[in-house]
């Protein structure tokens, strides 16, 4: 065996130790905050017996352009059990895609931009389940807040150009069914939750307004694998204590094929990057469906 595919193995090796290795090893005690990771930006998070979702998807793949969007309920229903409340940090396909149909399956509150509240109103959503932010809220809800902070969506590199998406939106609710082209980015934000005495931030993609985010001081930030001068602006304004990393999967693969060792390689990056610009903050390199407790 060449001393090449050696060095892979141990970097593969090392890297599964660190999908698991953070997991929760017992059950949550009443009233803990519990992190599952549903691939891409998505999580569960039970708070007691309140069960939120932010950008939950499950059916992978993409949403072709003139082709009706189609859930896999199937794949949904084996993970997602429960849904009080569903957040989106904005509307592309990988981030709402399979909303509407989990809306209506446990009567869930969507709340999002209104691009994907007419998504999820067009989709068969009830009125009375949604609602529509536009940046700098603060939501009360039972037993937990959520302060909304406007963001942007971080810039896409391809071919060795770097360019951000167009801002498009969806303002109203059409005949017919969801097809691809309705899942534009509608705006992003960024959601920092607070959990009685713990705090909670989650990043959908890999923009952020840097001055929106003074003064926040999460206990978890689940974050994009942004560059490092990029995440060190980040951690500067709003310090966290622990930074889980997300999306940084291959979305349009299923489940059942696993982790491709350049989305472990970059998420591994990212975090030697965290672990550079502080050497305090707890770093976790997240497994699929794996949970963790916000200490």
């Amino acid at each position: 065996m060449s001393m090449a595919l050696l060095s892979l193995l141990f970097f593969l090796v090392g890297c599964q130790r660190d999908f698991v290795a953070h997991a929760a090893e017992k059950p949550a005690a009443p009233g803990s905050v519990v992190l599952k990771w549903l691939g891409t930006a998505g999580w569960e998070i039970q708070y007691g017996t309140t069960v939120i979702l932010i950008d939950p998807f499950l059916t992978r793949g993409l949403a072709a352009h003139g082709k009706e969007w189609k859930t896999d309920e199937a794949a949904v229903l084996k993970e997602i059990k429960r849904a009080d409340y569903i957040f989106a940090g904005h509307s592309h396909a990988d981030h709402i895609a399979d909303v509407p149909f989990i809306a209506k399956k446990f009567g869930a509150k969507v709340v999002g931009s209104r691009t994907t509240t007419n998504v999820a109103l067009t989709g068969g959503v009830d009125k009375s389940q949604l609602l529509t932010i536009a940046g700098g809220e603060k939501l009360d809800f039972p037993g937990f807040s959520v302060q909304v902070i406007e963001s942007e969506h971080g810039a896409v590199r391809r071919g060795g150009r770097t360019r951000r998406p167009k801002f498009e939106e969806i303002t109203q609710p059409w005949n017919g069914p969801i097809t691809g082209e309705a899942f534009v980015e509608g705006g992003c934000y960024i959601y920092y939750f607070t959990f009685g005495d713990r705090t909670v931030l989650h990043q959908s993609s890999g923009g952020f307004v840097e001055e929106k985010l003074a003064g926040l001081r999460p206990d978890v930030a689940l974050l994009y694998p942004m560059n490092r001068a990029d995440t060190a602006s980040l951690l500067a304004a709003a310090p966290a204590k622990t930074v889980i990393v997300h999306h940084f999967d291959e979305w349009r693969a299923s489940f059942a094929e696993g982790m491709p060792p350049s989305n472990a390689a970059r998420a591994q990056r990212f975090a030697r990057d965290v672990r550079a610009i502080d050497s305090r903050i707890k770093m976790i390199v997240p497994g699929f469906f794996e949970t963790y407790r916000v200490d």
